[in-house]
């Protein structure tokens, strides 16, 4: 397999200036590059860029994909961690999940970057358009959502020790949002691990008591400073205004909304009941499957004629996968209608596509492994 890694850079808030832009366009002279973007893959070589400094000087998300076991995403949080900093190492892997302070003011970058799990990741479909799926989550780590920073943690199996002592377990695991899914995805956190761990997730908390949070200290404020703030929100900066104020409410008020539970479990406890887990799900999953062939049988058998016209329409298509459907559907056909009637009636359809087309080698071959032609 070939060398290939993929870089790309976002910015969310704002588009660069003239100095910033200017400044990312010395870290590549190949890279795909403006205002809100840069992305670049390589098939040799490496990126030599500072990638830290890059989010420091404009882009807001990062994402680092090399199939010889890389997977790295570095999200720049301007106002801060999430949470309290006690709460943030307890997430925290070292080499792993970690946060790059700055060296003046609350900001940082949240790295993840897990170790390689069993090869895992060798490969992954369609990683370039992925970090406009994932980058939401930057804005739900802004607003005091701990979920990432959770699923962080169970991306790092391959840095922990069975023994590892989970994070607190954030509200809302059972029901993951489309961005929260792809981070889980970039990382190949398994369902059923996710699902392990939602047995001690708390409901998600309405939103309304996030929003009581933040009238509960706009209250507060005196004229002056709501006018302040005003401004401030209005400016070419507003972004960045509403992030260090929604990170004020949260350090003042101590209330987000989002509840935790008290982590009890370990990572190896996590894993065994990710395997129970799963041991159910298959099972479920294989009584649906029965039921769904058991409900497709009888409609078959019910409207053979139906079932004949759409394998004639299989067989125009002319490819030899349509060719392998057509014999399975009348392999179908044959089981639906019964011992009695059934192999009559799938033999008399297959012996008269193959009067009908008796250069068809391939449908003609189909059709014999599925026992419908002598």
């Amino acid at each position: 397999m070939s060398e290939y890694q993929y870089i790309h850079f976002m910015a969310l808030d704002k588009p660069l200036s003239d100095k910033q832009l200017e400044y990312m366009e010395r870290q590549s002279s190949r890279a795909r590059i403006t205002r809100w973007e840069f992305a670049n893959e390589y098939h040799f070589g490496n990126f030599h860029g500072n990638a830290v400094e890059m989010l420091r000087r404009g882009y807001d998300v990062h994402l680092h994909f090399a199939n010889f076991g890389i997977r790295k995403l570095m999200l720049r949080l301007p106002a801060g961690p999430p949470c309290d900093r006690k709460t943030l190492n307890a997430f925290l892997v070292e080499h792993a999940v970690e946060w790059i302070a700055d060296k003046k003011g609350p900001g940082g970058i949240l790295c993840i970057e897990p170790g390689d799990d069993e090869g895992f990741f060798d490969y992954l479909e369609g990683v370039e358009s992925l970090l406009p799926k994932i980058a939401p989550v930057r804005e739900m780590l802004i607003e005091g959502d701990l979920r990432p920073l959770y699923l962080a943690w169970l991306a790092c199996r391959a840095n922990l020790e069975d023994d590892a002592r989970e994070p607190p377990v954030p509200a809302g695991l059972e029901k993951l949002t489309s961005p929260l899914s792809a981070l889980a995805r970039f990382y190949g956190v398994a369902k059923d691990l996710i699902a392990a761990a939602a047995e001690q997730s708390p409901p998600l908390a309405d939103l309304p008591k996030a929003v009581d949070a933040a009238k509960e200290w706009l209250a507060m404020r005196s004229e002056k400073d709501l006018r302040e703030l005003a401004e401030k929100l209005l400016s070419e900066d507003g972004q960045t205004a509403r992030v260090e104020t929604l990170a004020r409410i949260r350090k003042e008020t101590g209330k987000t909304g989002r509840p935790t539970a008290k982590p009890s479990r370990t990572m190896g406890q996590l894993i065994e009941l990710a395997k129970t887990a799963g041991s159910k799900r298959q099972h479920n999953e294989k009584l649906s499957a029965e039921a769904a062939r058991r409900k497709r049988l009888k409609d078959i058998a019910a409207n053979p004629r139906k079932l004949i016209a759409y394998v004639e329409t299989l067989v125009k298509m002319r490819s030899t996968e349509s060719y392998k459907q057509a014999a399975q559907e009348l392999a179908d056909l044959r089981e639906a209608i019964g011992p009695k009637f059934g192999p009559a009636q799938a033999k008399a359809a297959a012996e008269k596509l193959r009067r009908e087309n008796p250069k068809l080698k391939f449908l003609i071959s189909a059709l014999k492994k599925q026992g419908l032609l002598d």
